[in-house]
């Protein structure tokens, strides 16, 4: 069995889901706060919405299919003028030799970024056609089941009057889920009045679901070190399981420090890159929990790495966003003790461009946990209508 054909296609949708799209238009703090052209909302500088989509044919016609973002239209040049000259004619099982092929060959302008989303997606692929050439899940080929579930947590709740956010946290709380993750509204350049607005944030949550229900949130790198210092004193009587990317994410000696002036878990990652960047925030004390992306940090291969490396370092692994990937991922590792989704508030409802499901075939949570039928493969099919 050997590749024969690479197929590469562009959908204008996010792999995220909806969260996406709203979220360019509702309040949170981010990275380009500090420029007021940009402060107003992140769809103010964000790409628009996109996906590539990566399927592996073999010369007996199995395909094996993954994904990345793909914004910018990045993909196919890439795959098209480079990768697929090291990928046609080997051995799709080979899994492990083709991703470190893959990589090596993009040193000179890959490590991290797009190029690395590409091999994430080629890796996602390959394992994906694996299952399906031997008839398992991606799970079992990985090391597990280790539960019968995923627990998963409501990921939403950004700052859109006191109200509205405490009917959406309850109404999570009634759906079944015991954890929830916030997004806070402002950061350094909105001075005190902007901390205590913070604050109130998540007092207000707090307030609704009580002290039995595990609350974060989410700076999305527009913090500073010295605003998170004074941010988490603040935030600590509130009793948060972890306040996420409060720095950008190459200031691991910020996010060092800051672990040392708070009680609050510090966690982050969903920008980083394979075993070296995960190792670099494992050797420096940087966070409590890391969250890689399976589509951003090198697939699977290169995810099984980092799970290794958290278990070793005594560090939580929770990846980021939801997904069929994470759902594998997770069933794959003990030390992944729930992944996230993005729920719909009750408050809002999907645009019509949104009704269309990415994927057909991939389970959603009942009770805050997910069940994943052993289906070979990733055990989803692309829907066709996104391309359309």
């Amino acid at each position: 069995m050997l590749i024969k054909k690479i197929r590469v296609r562009h959908a204008n949708r996010s792999i995220w889901g909806h969260l996406a799209e709203r979220e360019k238009t509702l309040p949170l703090v981010t990275p380009l706060d500090i420029y007021t052209d940009f402060k107003e909302t992140r769809g103010s500088w964000f790409w628009d919405s996109g996906m590539a989509v990566i399927q592996i044919e073999t010369d007996d016609g199995l395909i094996g299919t993954g994904w990345c973002e793909d914004g910018c239209e990045a993909v196919s040049p890439i795959v098209e003028n480079h990768l697929s000259r090291l990928l046609i004619g080997q051995d799709p099982l080979d899994i492990e030799s083709l991703w470190d092929r893959l990589f090596r060959a993009t040193l000179p302008y890959g490590r991290k970024g797009a190029v690395l989303q590409v091999i994430s997606a080629i890796d996602i692929a390959l394992w994906d056609l694996k299952g399906i050439a031997l008839g398992k899940p991606v799970y079992e080929l990985l090391g597990g089941p280790f539960s019968e579930s995923v627990p998963v947590y409501a990921s939403a709740l950004h700052p859109v009057g006191h109200d509205k956010v405490q009917d959406e946290a309850r109404a999570y709380v009634a759906e079944g889920y015991r954890s929830m993750k916030m997004r806070f509204p402002y950061g350094p350049g909105d001075g005190e009045k902007g901390m205590e607005e913070n604050e109130a944030h998540i007092a207000n949550a707090r307030e609704a679901v009580g002290p039995d229900i595990d609350l974060m949130a989410d700076a999305y790198m527009g913090w500073d070190l010295e605003y998170a210092v004074k941010m988490c004193g603040r935030l600590e009587p509130y009793g948060l399981a972890w306040v996420e990317e409060p720095l950008i994410p190459d200031d691991l000696d910020g996010y060092a420090s800051l672990r040392k002036e708070t009680s609050i878990p510090i966690s982050g990652g969903e920008h980083e890159y394979t075993q070296y960047g995960f190792r670099d925030i494992i050797n420096k004390g940087a966070m409590d929990i890391i969250q890689p992306d399976l589509r951003r940090c090198g697939g699977f291969t290169e995810g099984q790495r980092i799970a290794a490396l958290a278990a070793e370092g005594g560090v939580t692994l929770i990846p980021h966003a939801y997904g069929i990937t994470h759902l594998h991922f997770a069933l794959a590792n003990s030390n992944i003790p729930m992944i996230e989704y993005f729920p719909m508030p009750c408050w809002d409802s999907l645009p019509d461009a949104e009704i269309e499901p990415i994927f057909h075939g991939e389970p959603q949570p009942g009770n805050g946990k997910v069940v994943v039928e052993p289906r070979p493969g990733l055990g989803v099919e692309v829907n066709e209508k996104i391309f359309s």
